[in-house]
């Protein structure tokens, strides 16, 4: 291998080095503490509007953007925004995977709990629908 093929090695290496570092949230040698913290922000903004363009239920989800962004401070991206929806899905509960699965027509319902109350999702073809128990405050005579 030339010489220049072993520097563009060496630069992809300390690239992937510096990118594990700042999406784990640690400043990499020779960086700016602050400038570090703000790219970690965005890069953990850019990877969570991927998945949430992959699965817009997770809008579903009570505070999701903060807890996609904790969890993937932790795991580093091994796949598309797919795999991370599935892989964070999992993290949370498996009612929330099986809601992830009607979107993407692998189940035809599935029964979650969304800001506090029970509610069935089911799916046929393109669309979705989210059915919640009625309460009426009904008084008898």
């Amino acid at each position: 291998m030339d010489s220049g093929g072993a520097v563009r090695e060496q630069l992809a290496a300390r690239q992937r080095e510096v990118l594990d570092d700042l999406l784990a949230g640690r400043t990499p040698p020779g960086f700016d503490p602050a400038g570090t913290t703000a790219t970690t922000r965005v890069l953990h903004h850019k990877r969570s509007s991927a998945a949430h363009n992959a699965a817009p239920e997770l809008d579903q989800l009570p505070d999701w953007r903060a807890r996609f962004h904790a969890w993937a401070a932790q795991h580093p991206q091994q796949g598309c925004a797919h795999d991370d929806v599935r892989a964070f899905l999992a993290t949370i509960g498996t009612d929330w995977l099986h809601l992830h699965d009607v979107y993407e027509g692998r189940r035809r319902f599935a029964l979650t709990r969304i800001a506090g109350r029970r509610v069935l999702t089911v799916g046929l073809g393109s669309q979705i629908w989210h059915i919640r128990r009625r309460t009426s405050k009904r008084t008898r005579t």
